[in-house]
C-alpha cells in the first residue's frame, strides 16, 4: 500500500468516528448540526473512494470522490452558516461545485492535465474554508463564548491558506501527481492537510455544540422560566458574590425584597394566567428600573428580590419608590376582551452592615417587607432595628 493510499485509509478511519461522535450530538436540536453530519458522511464515502484509486475505474475514485470531497466542504460551510442563524445561499454553492466538476471531468477525459484539476480543485476548496472561517468569526458570540468559534476559524482559514498554496504551486508545475513518485514529499504533506481538513473542522464544530449547549443549560438554571429575571439560586450566587467584594471595602450593597400585594386574589378572581401575566409584567417594570450591575431575582411565587451593589440606604428608597410608582400605575391586560388587573406591592429595604450574612440582611430586609404589609401595603420600608422601622408610605414619593 502506497504511502498517500494508507494516509487516506487512517483518516477515513478517523472521518468515519468524527462522525459518529457529531452524529450523536444531532438531536440537540442546533441549527446546522445536519449539515454537519451529512458532511462527515460524504467526505468518509470520499476517502475511501480516493484509496480505491487504481482498483476501480476514475469515474468513481476521480471524479465522483472530488465530487463527494467538495460537496463535503460546501455542506460543513452550510452548517456553520445555519450554526451563525443565517441561511446557506445553496444555488451559489451548487454553481461552485458543478463548475469545479466540470473542469475536473474536462482536465481528465478530454486534455488529462493534473495540475489543472488540483488548482480548480484546490481553489474551490480554498474558498469554501476561507467562507467558513469569515463566517464564524462574524456572527461569533460576543465575549467568552466566542472562543471555539474563533478556534474552528482559525482551522478554517489555515486550510484555506493551504489550499491556495497547493494551487499555486501545482499551477507553476511545482508538483507532481501523488500517485507518483514525482514531489513524493511534498505531495504527502499537502494529502495529508487534505484529508486533515474535514475532521480539525468536525473537531471545532463538536467544541461550538458543547459550548452552546452548556451554555443554554447555564440560561435555564440561572433564569426564572416564567419572568425572565435570574432564578433564585442565580440570585443568590450573584449577592454572595456582591457581599465578597464588599468585604474587601468600599460603600456597602443594599437589598431591597418586594412582594406583590394580595396576590393570591389576582389569582382567584382572574384566573392563573392572569397571575402569571401580572408576575411577567412586574418583573418587566423592575428590570427597566434597576441598574445593569444590579440583580433582580424572583425568590419565589410573587416574591422578588434587588440587590444593589455600593448604595447607600436614601438611593435605595429612591429605587423602590420609583418602582413601588410604577406597579401602582401599571395595568396587565388580560384575555381577548383586554381586561385590566392592576395591583400594587410592599417592599422591605435593608442595607448590609459589617460582618453580616446574606441570610441575616435577607432577614432584616423581610423584617422591613413584613412591616409595610402591617402598615397597610403599597409602601417601602426600611430596617432600622428601632422600635418602628422607617416608611415611606404610599403617597410620599422620594424625588427621582
Amino acid at each position: 500500500m502506497s504511502v498517500p493510499t494508507a494516509l487516506l485509509v487512517i483518516t477515513a478511519a478517523l472521518s468515519a468516528m468524527m462522525l459518529a461522535i457529531v452524529w450523536s450530538l444531532r438531536r440537540c436540536g442546533l441549527p446546522g448540526v445536519p449539515d454537519w453530519c451529512n458532511a462527515n458522511l460524504v467526505v468518509t464515502l470520499s476517502l475511501v473512494l480516493f484509496a480505491l484509486r487504481g482498483y476501480v475505474n476514475d469515474i468513481f475514485s476521480l471524479v465522483m470522490a472530488n465530487a463527494a470531497l467538495a460537496g463535503a466542504l460546501a455542506l460543513f460551510y452550510a452548517g456553520c452558516v445555519r450554526f451563525c442563524g443565517g441561511e446557506p445561499r445553496w444555488g451559489r454553492l451548487a454553481a461552485g461545485l458543478l463548475a469545479t466538476m466540470g473542469v475536473v471531468v474536462v482536465w481528465r477525459y478530454v486534455f488529462d492535465v493534473f495540475t489543472t484539476r488540483v488548482v480548480a480543485v484546490s481553489a474551490f476548496h480554498a474558498v469554501l474554508c476561507a467562507l467558513t472561517g469569515l463566517t464564524l468569526i462574524r456572527w461569533r458570540p460576543h465575549g467568552r463564548a466566542g472562543g471555539y468559534h474563533l478556534t474552528t476559524a482559525g482551522f478554517a482559514l489555515f486550510f484555506a491558506a493551504c489550499h491556495t498554496v497547493r494551487g499555486l504551486l501545482s499551477a507553476f508545475s511545482l508538483m507532481g501527481d501523488p500517485y507518483s513518485l514525482q514531489s513524493l514529499g511534498l505531495n504527502t504533506f499537502f494529502l495529508t492537510l487534505g484529508a486533515l481538513v474535514m475532521p480539525a473542522l468536525t473537531m471545532g464544530a463538536v467544541l461550538m455544540i458543547h459550548d452552546t449547549m452548556v451554555r443554554k443549560l447555564e440560561a435555564i438554571a440561572n433564569t426564572d422560566g416564567l419572568t425572565g429575571v435570574m432564578s433564585r439560586k442565580a440570585w443568590e450566587d450573584m449577592a454572595s458574590r456582591v457581599l465578597a467584594a464588599t468585604a474587601r471595602g468600599g460603600i456597602p450593597p443594599a437589598l431591597l425584597i418586594i412582594d406583590i400585594d394580595r396576590f393570591k386574589g389576582v389569582n382567584d378572581t382572574y384566573g392563573h394566567a392572569a397571575g402569571d401575566a401580572v408576575l411577567k409584567g412586574f418583573a418587566s417594570l423592575a428590570g427597566a428600573q434597576v441598574r445593569v450591575t444590579d440583580g433582580l431575582g424572583r425568590l419565589g411565587g410573587e416574591e422578588f428580590a434587588v440587590v444593589l451593589p455600593a448604595t447607600r440606604v436614601a438611593d435605595a428608597v429612591r429605587l423602590a419608590e420609583r418602582i413601588r410608582a410604577g406597579a401602582e400605575q401599571h395595568a396587565v391586560h388580560i384575555g381577548e376582551h383586554g381586561t385590566m388587573v392592576r395591583y400594587t406591592i410592599s417592599g422591605g429595604v435593608a442595607c448590609l452592615r459589617p460582618g453580616e450574612t446574606l441570610a441575616l440582611l435577607s432577614a432584616r430586609a423581610d423584617a422591613a417587607l413584613y412591616r409595610a404589609k402591617l402598615d397597610g401595603r403599597n409602601r417601602i420600608v426600611v430596617h432600622d432595628d428601632g422600635p418602628a422601622a422607617a416608611t415611606v408610605p404610599a403617597r410620599e414619593a422620594l424625588p427621582a
